[in-house]
């Protein structure tokens, strides 16, 4: 594969160099359409803020529909209808088959998701206002890295001084959104159970010893379950923890126990074999990171480890989907993702030692970074 990328790329290179405009514009047209071919729908979702209605009717569709089809399927004018379908067809969301008429590809399919529409919703109606008002965010504040969870572009946007999760809690439609965005976010990346050796690292472990698994912050309970599916021998207790109004959402689950509790107080459930934080921290600026984490800390024994899932930024070359997910936290919530660097000096204020780290997605650079008590 790296031999045909190489070859590929030199090809590239050579008709940059000497194309004509004409030849030079069909092959940017040609590689664009190859990415889009290799596009996961998540990853579709990350790159694109669109009107989303014309893409289920063609994903719908046996074939391709006339500009007359859509008129009548959407109620939108015509003339008005064409100049943006002719739009997203030049952009390859959708494939002009002839005049007037359209039909979906890999790109349309991708955008009919419903979870993947929640996306795009969720960033444009929401975050959309909150990344424009960035630039005079930062002109107010001269510049200072914002570390302030109530001070925030989305603050600013939305003349709100709740934190964003209050502020959701609020308006059902924006929190209905957000959670199908949550859930598109990864729903083609392997989870992390499949790369972690849990059931060879305590295979030994009893429920008389106290609960094998904590899921701190763990929603509705969506990792508990695949730990057990992954897991269905794994000894001991599954504990899954939130807010008393997630937990009151979480699907009943076999061998799991749901308990309502703020990751702010001091942690009810000692010696765990493993607590388990998913996207907990990157929400978060220090301090309160901090807070977190002393709590948990405090509950754990030797024979404990503490499981971080979350986003380790590489030193250098890092890629779009995590500086853009960086700036993400950064506009709501004050937050940043970590370089491992970083990611070991916080925990060391914890009382906390790094023992491995597993990357296991290439883009997003999720991982789980494996920490004890230092000793």
């Amino acid at each position: 594969m790296d031999h045909i990328l190489t070859l590929a790329t030199e090809e590239v290179k050579k008709i940059a160099a000497t194309a004509d405009e004409p030849l030079r514009r069909k092959m940017i047209d040609t590689l664009r359409d190859l990415l889009y071919m290799l596009e996961t729908p998540e990853e579709t979702m990350q790159r694109l803020i669109l009107n989303l209605g014309v893409f289920n009717i063609l994903s719908e569709s046996d074939g391709p529909l006339s500009l007359q089809d859509l008129t009548a399927r959407t109620g939108a004018d015509p003339v008005l209808l064409g100049r943006f379908l002719r739009h997203q067809a030049s952009l390859g969301y959708i494939k002009e088959t002839a005049k007037d008429e359209f039909t979906a590809n890999h790109t349309t399919r991708n955008l009919s998701v419903s979870n993947i529409q929640a996306g795009l919703i969720f960033c444009n109606d929401i975050l959309g206002p909150s990344f424009q008002a960035i630039p005079s965010f930062l002109a107010e504040r001269k510049y200072k890295n914002p570390t302030e969870l109530l001070d925030t572009p989305f603050h600013k946007a939305w003349k709100t001084v709740d934190s964003m999760y209050t502020w959701l809690d609020k308006r059902p439609r924006e929190t209905a959104v957000f959670n199908q965005f949550m859930h598109a976010q990864r729903s083609s990346v392997k989870n992390c159970f499949s790369f972690l050796a849990l059931y060879e690292e305590c295979r030994d472990w009893s429920s008389g010893r106290g609960a094998v698994f904590v899921d701190v912050g763990g929603g509705t309970g969506q990792q508990c379950k695949a730990l057990r599916e992954k897991f269905p021998d794994l000894p001991g207790k599954v504990v899954l923890q939130d807010l008393p109004t997630m937990v009151a959402k979480a699907e009943a689950l076999e061998g799991v126990e749901a308990m309502a509790y703020d990751f702010f107080t001091p942690q009810p459930i000692k010696g765990a074999k493993y607590y388990y934080l998913r996207a907990i921290l990157h929400d978060h600026a220090d301090d309160k990171c901090l807070e977190i984490l002393a709590n948990i800390a405090d509950a754990m024994t030797d024979e404990s480890t503490l499981l971080i899932d979350d986003i380790v930024v590489p030193n250098q070359n890092v890629s779009w989907y995590v500086t853009q997910t960086d700036l993400a936290m950064m506009v709501q919530f004050s937050a940043t993702d970590r370089t491992e660097e970083q990611w070991k000096e916080l925990l060391a204020k914890a009382g906390l030692e790094v023992q491995k780290v597993t990357t296991y997605t290439h883009a997003w650079q999720l991982s789980v970074i494996a920490a004890t008590k230092a000793k």
